[in-house]
């Protein structure tokens, strides 16, 4: 994480007790939008309450001249 970055600047589920970063992927279905579940910390196995929300982020360019 970057220094001035939050936890809802990162793509990481955040431990309330340890402040562990964990990867969300093992727990979303492909098309989950939001939604909220229970799970343990994988460093200090506490339990804590998840509530997400996706958001897409774009950018766009310009297609360069290839002549």
């Amino acid at each position: 994480m970057k220094k001035d970055e939050s936890v809802s600047d990162i793509d990481a589920i955040k431990c309330p007790h340890c402040e562990y970063l964990m990867d969300y992927d093992p727990y979303l279905d492909v098309c989950d939008m939001s939604g909220e579940f229970e799970m343990d910390c994988e460093k200090c196995r506490m339990p804590f309450y998840v509530n997400f929300c996706s958001a897409f982020h774009f950018t766009s360019e310009k297609v360069k001249d290839e002549k």
